[in-house]
């Protein structure tokens, strides 16, 4: 009961507050009035006049046609059929509810941070980074991570107060409906709180969900739509919200920043706004990347990761174990959030499929083009490959960040790890060692060991690689992996997926 009575008291104090920044916020640019004092002076004139509620709605209708200016709408329906009404009749009369053209579920995120403050025990949590953390220079928390310190540097005033909150977003789409034929993808947005202890911070207890967008089909790199009013609460978190600490027992101005995204590599290009497929896929190499397209396998490969060792590694200077070439070369310069802002400060992005102009700089590849060293083209402008500008670069301190974009550990591990065991088990369909993975080193004129083998039947035989392995080998391996314990929530219960018979 006393929880409840807070939160009501906490709502009606907020509202007054909103009302107080209302009364110095100009109606629009110019006029002698308020937003507060215009609305007053309107229900002023109502109460002297006596006008009903119709004739005051109309009365607004007609503001705002006499003033778009003050009120700017788009104009576009929100309906699928293009209506403006809320319901239609079909032909035997019934009403029928028509689809919105776009649905968001958002539930506010300040009232949730100002909760986590009402608890004496959740008060004192979110000042562990700052009272209990041990900072020895090992990473176990993020606030051990360079980016978090940098931030720190950059803004001093925000690290004073420990009470802060850093957030991390994550988003990604999935089917609820478990039915992989079904066209449905719900893009679920989950803001993580990293004040409290790593214990916590990543249990789903901790998490806080900040919004749900439903649809037949992925928002794409209109996801930025949806994430406005998120935006706008950490706009005004970043200036600070009036919020009681139960703890001392005072009121203090709550701030919280958001430090990064996490996605896989497909979210990664609808955040960030750098398309994460074709000639250009990296992120961090962006227009100096090395893409070599392979002929037999008909795809792209992305080749010179050894530019990231260091200048005397042993792995730089071998050639026949790669690409026939010694790498001397240092990893590419990282483009910074100001770089990219200053780029794409004078270009405007359109949303929605039907508002995509073209790209006519970036140049796809197709499977008959050659990559010849004579064909090489310059390096685009790297403004030109961008398809968007984030709109967390609306964000004051989003620029400065060092690291904005994360790629979530799951999916790579996931992902690097059925490649590997359907490599070595040479499983059907998964492996990456074939015919076609082999003809393409010939083509390359390397690991001449392990170039397919012409039989006297027209037939190809692939020499056993250094992981090749024996059915005995194999039957072994699946044993081990059918009889695996490992602690509890570490990991499924992967004996359900080995099949020792198939090996």
């Amino acid at each position: 009961m006393i929880v409840i009575l807070v939160e009501m008291f906490l709502a009606k104090r907020e509202q007054f507050y909103n009302l107080l920044n209302e009364m110095n916020e100009e109606l629009y640019e110019g006029p002698k009035y308020s937003k507060l004092s215009f609305c007053i002076r309107l229900f002023h004139l109502k109460c002297l006049g006596g006008w009903t509620g119709n004739s005051f709605t109309m009365l607004l209708e007609f503001l705002r046609e006499m003033f778009p200016f003050c009120c700017n709408v788009c104009g576009k329906s929100r309906w699928m059929n293009g209506n403006t009404e809320d319901v239609n009749a079909d032909e035997s009369g019934a009403q029928l509810r028509k689809k919105p053209v776009k649905v968001l579920r958002y539930f506010p995120l300040i009232p949730r941070l100002q909760r986590l403050f009402m608890s004496s025990k959740t008060a004192e949590s979110m000042r562990w980074h700052n009272d209990q953390r041990t900072d020895d220079g090992l990473l176990r928390h993020p606030a051990d991570s360079l980016a978090w310190k940098s931030f720190d540097l950059k803004f001093s005033s925000f690290v004073s107060d420990p009470r802060n909150v850093r957030l991390g977003l994550a988003a990604d789409g999935f089917n609820p409906f478990k039915i992989m034929s079904t066209s449905y993808s719900t893009w679920p947005v989950v803001l993580v709180p990293y004040n409290l202890p790593p214990w916590i911070c990543m249990k789903q207890s901790s998490f806080i969900l900040s919004m749900i967008i439903p649809g037949e089909k992925g928002p794409g790199n209109d996801i930025d739509i949806y994430l406005q009013p998120l935006i706008e609460e950490l706009k005004q978190l970043w200036s600070g919200v009036e919020t009681y600490d139960v703890l001392r027992k005072e009121n203090f101005y709550l701030r919280a920043a958001l430090l990064w995204t996490i996605n896989d590599f497909p979210a990664y290009a609808n955040l960030s706004g750098w398309s994460t497929k074709g000639r250009y896929a990296c992120p961090c190499c962006a227009a100096q990347n090395c893409l070599k397209w392979l002929y037999n396998g008909k795809k792209l490969s992305y080749i010179g990761h050894r530019r990231w060792l260091d200048g005397n590694h042993k792995f730089r200077f071998q050639r026949t174990l790669f690409d026939g070439t010694e790498e001397y070369r240092g990893a590419p310069q990282q483009t910074v959030g100001s770089e990219i802002l200053f780029m794409l400060k004078d270009i405007n992005f359109s949303y929605g499929k039907m508002n995509q102009p073209p790209n006519t700089k970036s140049k796809r590849i197709s499977r008959d083009e050659s990559d010849d060293e004579s064909d090489e083209e310059d390096d685009p402008n790297e403004a030109d490959l961008w398809k968007k500008r984030s709109i967390f670069f609306e964000l004051p301190y989003w620029e400065h960040n060092i690291l904005c974009h994360n790629l979530d550990v799951m999916h790579i591990e996931k992902n690097v790890c059925e490649n590997i065991i359907g490599t070595i088990l040479n499983v059907d369909r998964k492996s990456k060692d074939n015919l076609q993975s082999r003809l393409d080193l010939v083509d390359m004129r390397i690991r001449r060991d392990l170039h397919p083998q012409v039989l006297p039947n027209g037939k190809y035989r692939l020499p056993p690689s250094i992981f090749s392995m024996s059915k005995e080998e194999k039957e072994v391996f699946c044993m081990v992996l059918k009889d695996i314990k490992v602690p509890d929530a570490f990991t499924s219960n992967i004996s359900r997926c080995v099949s020792l018979k198939d090996r």
